[in-house]
């Protein structure tokens, strides 16, 4: 389903604001903007637009005339300058642009305008795949996620291996994660290894970002949302946190998670392969040792570590509720035929 499509069904829908569908579908205000115009003008309904394509709706979006190129003006190589940036990503995209002036001056011919230039780079990027880094506000969010790799427990009898699922909790601003050691993955799991990680940190993100799993995102609502699932839900409520579930298949805006899950894999679960661990207790101890250590480690690229820039993060973040959150199980009993 497109992007356009889905900002139409949850503006049809209702119950929601445009910012807050802007956050669930991580489009931009603008986008959202422009399908409550389209609404408004076309008056659309929610079976109306489950009814149409995306070509269709994608139209009603860009119904504007396709630009002709003037041959006044010089037209940029775009596609190299992409290539430039990705080479050296701190290239500003105003050199380019000065640069593109003087060219075309030299030609006798005209420029266009920084803005315009900008919007062209723009497509040009998008159109060859390229991305761009993302900004993050401290104490703003924290990304959860399920390591791929798992570890193993060892029963001292038989011998036989059980594996040992790792829990990752990063803060995007300064790096700094946990990660904790669970015999499955279930809700209850998932929200200890949690409390564990902002416990540790001494303070709750206002938004957390999990990956799509079903201890987090209700699955039942595809393809048309992604929901919270009402457990997760009141969790995060206890915190006075947001929950955004991650985009499915490969989202492109949560490498940070994605890194920070590589290095857990290759610096502790890697490792303890090799050795024998007999309990959840003595993996989850080992495992504190080399989080401790990878978070005071110094930065490769640049001066500090996690646990310096962190310093800086701490008092962004939102304190934790007086009371530990009370986890429960929810079941439903049928009465036998002999109450």
């Amino acid at each position: 389903m497109s992007k356009n499509k889905k900002i139409l069904l949850m503006l049809a829908k209702g119950g929601a604001t445009q910012s807050d569908i802007a956050a669930a579908l991580h489009v931009s205000k603008r986008d959202v903007s422009a399908g409550a115009k389209v609404m408004r003008e076309c008056g659309l309904t929610f079976d109306a637009v489950s009814s149409m394509d995306a070509d269709a709706i994608d139209g009603m979006f860009f119904a504007k005339e396709e630009r002709r190129p003037n041959d006044a003006y010089l037209r940029p190589d775009m596609a190299a300058l992409v290539e430039r940036k990705k080479m050296s990503r701190k290239l500003p995209v105003k050199l380019f642009w000065l640069e593109y002036c003087e060219r075309a001056a030299a030609e006798g011919k005209l420029a266009y305008a920084y803005q315009t230039f900008c919007e062209m780079f723009a497509d040009a990027a998008g159109r060859m795949g390229a991305t761009r880094h993302f900004s993050h506000e401290p104490g703003a969010k924290c990304f959860i996620d399920w390591a791929g790799d798992v570890a193993h427990l060892t029963d001292k009898l038989l011998g036989t291996r059980t594996k040992v699922y790792v829990l990752v909790v990063t803060l995007p601003f300064s790096d700094k994660f946990w990660a904790e050691g669970f015999c499955d993955m279930r809700q209850k799991s998932w929200q200890e290894g949690q409390i564990h990680a902002f416990e540790e940190f001494g303070g709750v993100p206002r938004m957390w970002v999990p990956d799509n799993a079903a201890t987090a995102a209700d699955r039942a609502a595809a393809p048309r949302v992604t929901l919270v699932n009402r457990e997760y839900e009141r969790f995060a409520e206890h915190y006075g946190a947001a929950v955004l579930p991650a985009r499915v298949r490969r989202p492109r805006d949560k490498s940070v998670a994605e890194s920070c899950v590589d290095l857990v894999e290759r610096w502790i679960i890697g490792p303890s392969g090799e050795m024998t661990f007999y309990t959840i207790d003595e993996f989850n101890e080992f495992c504190a040792e080399k989080v401790a250590w990878l978070n005071s480690r110094p930065f490769s690229a640049k001066d500090g570590s996690r646990d310096s820039v962190f310093e800086e993060e701490r008092m962004h973040l939102m304190p934790l509720p007086a009371e530990r959150y009370e986890m429960c199980e929810w079941r439903s009993a049928k009465v036998a035929p002999d109450y």
